[in-house]
């Protein structure tokens, strides 16, 4: 009998060594391809965001002009921009800063002005890039309203 447990313990089967290198070669493959494909991903996600922002605080500046009955003016640099009332600050936006998102930069022929009715004094049109995608385009009219473009 005693005999009889050895041989069912020596015939057990169990995973070897190589096999479980293996199978780690192959989780470490996935991984390093869908890490890729992540950091492919973001710099668009990033875009559509910042344009998502700047649309929603154009709006702000909008609804603040119509409602304190004052002009808002939006001054644009690479990746900042603030909205001023008159010549306070009354939103300043830097994508770095506040969300950690390198490589958004923006640009804009002029700078709009939203008149205390709502409307633009001008067609205005905003670029949005981050890093190799295809630009985003803010486009304002002179109605006051905001549209995203691709």
């Amino acid at each position: 009998m005693l005999h009889l447990k050895k041989k069912i313990i020596m015939n057990s089967s169990a995973f070897t060594l190589i096999e479980l290198l293996f199978v780690m070669a192959i989780f470490t493959v996935l991984a390093s391809v869908g890490v890729y494909s992540i950091n492919m991903y973001l710099p668009k996600q990033r875009q559509f965001a910042a344009a998502r922002v700047l649309k929603t605080d154009l709006v702000k500046a909008r609804v603040h002009a119509i409602k304190t009955r004052t002009n808002q003016t939006v001054n644009f640099q690479k990746s900042t921009y603030d909205i001023k009332q008159d010549s306070k600050v009354f939103l300043k936006r830097n994508f770095k800063k506040d969300f950690n998102w390198s490589g958004v930069e923006l640009k804009s022929s002029k700078n709009p002005t939203f008149n205390m009715d709502g409307t633009v004094d001008d067609v205005s049109t905003i670029e949005i890039k981050c890093g190799g995608s295809d630009p985003l385009f803010i486009t304002m009219t002179i109605t006051g309203n905001i549209k995203i473009e691709s």
